[in-house]
């Protein structure tokens, strides 16, 4: 079960996590008093996070209630996010919430999702 900030919002349906690469971050700043640009290394850069997934309710009152949890998640406190699997992402920060339409499944309701993460600092 997928748990970001300690919270348990994901798992009513199924979820994967796509970390993406981790790059050196480079600047280019201009040195005082000379022409051009110098290239300055400044550590690792953020990493961006993906997640897609379902949420599946009873009714629509209670996958409303499993989005608005989730987006009350957007653009809070840096948290730690752990897949399935214990692996485990600090210092994430959940930038963008998006959902497909509630459809119906079998008798209950769904909706597919993806999430965007950003770790300011792996």
């Amino acid at each position: 079960m997928i748990r970001y900030n300690g919270l348990d919002l994901f798992s009513s349906g199924p979820a994967q996590i796509e970390p993406g690469a981790l790059m050196s971050r480079d600047a280019l700043a201009e040195q005082p008093g000379s022409i051009g640009a110098t290239l300055i290394g400044q550590g690792l850069s953020p990493r961006e996070i993906k997640q897609h997934g379902s949420l599946i309710g009873d009714d629509e009152s209670a996958l409303r209630g499993m989005i608005q949890a989730i987006e009350q998640q957007v653009g809070t406190t840096a948290g730690t996010l752990i897949d399935d699997y214990g692996n485990t992402w600090p210092n994430c920060v959940l930038r963008v919430f998006q959902y497909e339409p509630i459809h119906r499944l079998g008798p209950r309701l769904a909706c597919s999702y993806t999430l965007t993460y950003l770790q300011t600092t792996p």
